[in-house]
């Protein structure tokens, strides 16, 4: 039997949530802004986004969707510290440039 095969492509990050109101979604955004992660954020409310989430099976917000490949490869929903550091400690997911700072000579 061969060892199954991981892909090596990156990990995309989607966040479907709410503007304002959701305590859940505030905790995210909190939370996703202590790093590095590149990640889309879209609005959960319309109707097109509200019925992608439940086809997922989600009914709370945020619902959060990993992306490999453009396969969905995990999703959760409501705020998840655990799965936000599992997200931090993936090399695989996408990060942010790093900002250089100019120096004035």
């Amino acid at each position: 039997m061969s060892p199954a095969i991981t892909s090596t492509a990156p990990k995309s990050v989607v966040v479907f949530g709410k503007e304002k109101g959701c305590v859940q979604c505030t905790a995210m955004d909190r939370a996703v802004a202590k790093t590095d992660l590149l990640i889309t954020k879209k609005n959960g409310t319309t109707a097109e986004n509200k019925e992608y989430c439940m086809t997922l099976g989600h009914m709370q917000a945020p619902v959060v969707v990993v992306y490999q490949d453009g396969v969905v490869i995990d999703h959760w929903s409501g705020f998840n510290p655990g799965k936000v550091d599992e997200l931090k400690n993936d090399p695989l997911v996408e990060r942010m440039a790093p900002v250089l700072e100019l120096i004035a000579a």
